[in-house]
């Protein structure tokens, strides 16, 4: 799964599950199994709508930018004893 780059400084405080799926450019059932998978769980808002706080969605972009990129060859292009 690959995610787009956010800037961490521009997001918003509390984003809905839609708005996450269309902030990471992914399904909800993609962002279901990713939040299942990272153990990362929506919260209610003080007017009952669930979602996900600031802090939230860094620490799953964060984990999914990462897990997406291959990592085996930056690896070899990083360690110059490699």
């Amino acid at each position: 799964m690959s995610v787009p780059y956010i800037n961490y400084k521009q997001l918003e405080e509390f984003y809905t599950i839609k708005g996450t799926c269309e902030l990471f450019e992914i399904s909800k059932s993609e962002l279901k199994a990713a939040c299942e998978t990272h153990n990362v769980q929506p919260r209610r808002n003080e007017i009952g709508v669930y979602g996900f706080v600031k802090y939230d969605i860094c620490r799953l972009h964060n984990l999914l930018y990462y897990e997406g990129r291959n990592h085996d060859s930056d690896v070899r292009e990083e360690d110059p004893w490699a």
